[in-house]
């Protein structure tokens, strides 16, 4: 059995993928980065919208209950103080991210929660809120390094990682004699897209791997960010961010970048033990059994933008199903042109379909339907 503790979560979040299934996420993050092992996912199916809502409510019963008493430090012993409490909004054009005035860190996750001290007017994490600084002097443990801070080179600019325009053929070119590790940052479709070489550290465990940056608009002006709830004025301070939580180790440009024979035989070594490494196992709790599988042509909730990146020099006729905004989409590759087609699959009453006269019972149906009947007969 594994045991979760309500004050161990950072968020509890509801959300409705579709019109006919609904989700409760319990979620733990480490810095800026999802702990899977850590949180937890409920699964609403149709008819158990009013199980889900009451279950939800009752679940952030618990966990202002198990926050309700404040610690206070040696700063803040005769201040008052209230319990700090933010979700941001996905479907807000203007999100404030507040931070902490002690440690000077981002409030994570999409529900911020913290101590509001109403003596000084500022906002704390609980962990700063809650440090006797009078004990601090002289009894500080001792600090060791960590293994994997070592790996990581120094950047003197942006020279060291960004290449400009090129596309994801190109990239890979680049990356290719490199060592694991290896990072660059290059432009395509107007966007910054992070490219690397998956250390053996990373859990991602393809060849290669491309992080598109995102865009929002803040109080008028427009910052990027990787993950929500990170936002960053310039691709420089993101990336000195992210370099430990996405194993952005080596910059192209660096030395280190480069495979010699002496580094070769670190390609193998691991330096985070396995218990520490992010996985996708999610614990996910079924309220009831679902009839759904693990499909390869699914890539769950990625944009227009982002599906074409993924197919960039694929094949003619390579195809993926995507899932946005509340709509199933089928986005492929064009022959010839090698453009890109984005198609929206109907789902009514319980049916798949793309046109609305050939229905199909799931979405696996439809494309093994698609996959292998002649074009005259779709």
């Amino acid at each position: 059995y594994q045991h979760f503790k309500m004050q161990d979560f950072s968020e509890i979040r509801k959300t409705s993928h579709d019109k006919e299934t609904s989700y409760i996420h319990l979620n733990h993050y480490q810095g800026p980065s999802l702990v899977p092992s850590s949180s937890l996912v409920f699964r609403f199916p149709f008819g158990k919208q009013s199980d889900c809502e009451d279950i939800h409510n009752k679940l952030e019963e618990l966990r202002k209950k198990s926050s309700a008493e404040i610690m206070k430090g040696s700063d803040h012993l005769d201040h008052d103080c209230i319990v700090f409490r933010k979700e941001i909004n996905d479907n807000s054009e203007v999100m404030q991210h507040e931070s902490c005035k002690d440690c000077g860190n981002f409030f994570k996750g999409k529900l911020q929660t913290g101590i509001n001290c109403l003596t000084c007017n500022d906002l704390f994490h609980k962990e700063c809120f809650a440090s006797n600084k009078d004990d601090d002097y002289g009894t500080a443990e001792e600090k060791f390094d960590d293994p994997e801070d070592l790996l990581i080179t120094p950047t003197d600019s942006r020279e060291d990682f960004y290449l400009g325009e090129m596309d994801q053929k190109n990239a890979n070119k680049k990356l290719k004699p490199k060592r694991r590790g290896t990072f660059i940052v290059r432009f395509s479709k107007d966007r910054f897209v992070i490219s690397k070489k998956p250390h053996k550290n990373d859990p991602i465990r393809k060849e290669y791997d491309h992080l598109p940056v995102s865009t929002v608009t803040l109080t008028g002006e427009k910052w990027i960010y990787l993950e929500k709830g990170f936002a960053f004025k310039n691709i420089d301070d993101l990336i000195k961010h992210h370099r430990k939580s996405h194993k952005l180790y080596f910059p192209i440009n660096s030395p280190d970048s480069e495979l010699t024979e002496r580094n070769s035989m670190t390609e193998e070594i691991q330096t985070i033990a396995p218990e520490r490494r992010q996985t996708n196992n999610i614990p996910q709790i079924n309220v009831e059994e679902p009839n759904n599988s693990k499909d390869e042509f699914m890539h769950g909730d990625i944009s227009k933008e982002d599906a074409e990146e993924r197919l960039t020099d694929k094949a003619e006729g390579t195809f993926l199903v995507r899932h946005n905004n509340g709509t199933y989409k089928l986005s492929m590759v064009l022959p010839n042109s090698r453009k890109f087609k984005h198609s929206m699959i109907h789902h009514t009453e319980g049916k798949f379909s793309l046109t609305n006269q050939k229905k199909f019972d799931s979405l696996k149906d439809l494309v093994d339907n698609y996959m292998n009947v002649s074009p005259k007969n779709k």
